[in-house]
């Protein structure tokens, strides 16, 4: 039942955040264990300028992924960052370093030394724990403005250290959502 409880949870999430936010969309590939998965995820990302270059962001996401075992997992990385534009402009490349907590859950088994599945005191499985803090560093390219729009195109690197440490590697798509002025506009 809890199980059922967490993959509507999750997938009603996702499609919540893709409806809301508007392509802010990422194709997600990730590993921990014997898990390995790619598939679609969904953000937000919201930045307030602190200078021409600088920028302060905060995100939250929703990723869904099931492998060819069908072994499901669902995370949501909630982050704050820092983000840098090497030509100083607000615009170009950049640099994002951020870290926060990854709220988890999986339908990853746990086996002992010698490979039997490991049960709880009730005789169920027990899963794989993927919640934890997490720390990961993105780069891209922000786009000069049209309007009140801006293009990013990135990639990130995010890693969780929970009891399990999951590795996610992403590909982003998605307009900027940026609260204030910068100085030059």
């Amino acid at each position: 039942m809890m199980l059922l409880k967490n993959r509507f949870i999750a997938l009603y999430s996702l499609l919540l955040f893709s409806t809301i936010c508007n392509a802010q969309i990422e194709v997600v590939h990730v590993s921990l264990k014997n898990f390995r998965a790619t598939g679609l995820g969904s953000f937000l990302n919201v930045s307030l300028p602190i200078s021409d270059a600088n920028y302060i962001t905060a995100e939250g996401g929703v990723q869904f992924l099931k492998n060819s075992d069908e072994e499901e997992l669902s995370m949501i990385p909630v982050l704050l960052g820092f983000r840098y534009t090497l030509n100083k402009s607000g615009s170009g490349i950049y640099v994002e370093p951020n870290a926060g907590y990854n709220f988890g859950s999986s339908t990853i088994g746990k086996y002992d030394e010698i490979g039997s599945p490991i049960s709880d005191e009730n005789g169920r499985y027990v899963y794989e724990k993927v919640s934890g803090l997490s720390t990961g560093i993105g780069v891209g390219y922000l786009f000069e403005p049209s309007g009140k729009i801006q293009f990013n195109v990135g990639l990130r690197y995010l890693r969780s250290f929970g009891e399990t440490p999951v590795n996610t590697f992403s590909f982003r798509i998605s307009h900027a959502f940026t609260f204030g002025r910068r100085s030059n506009q």
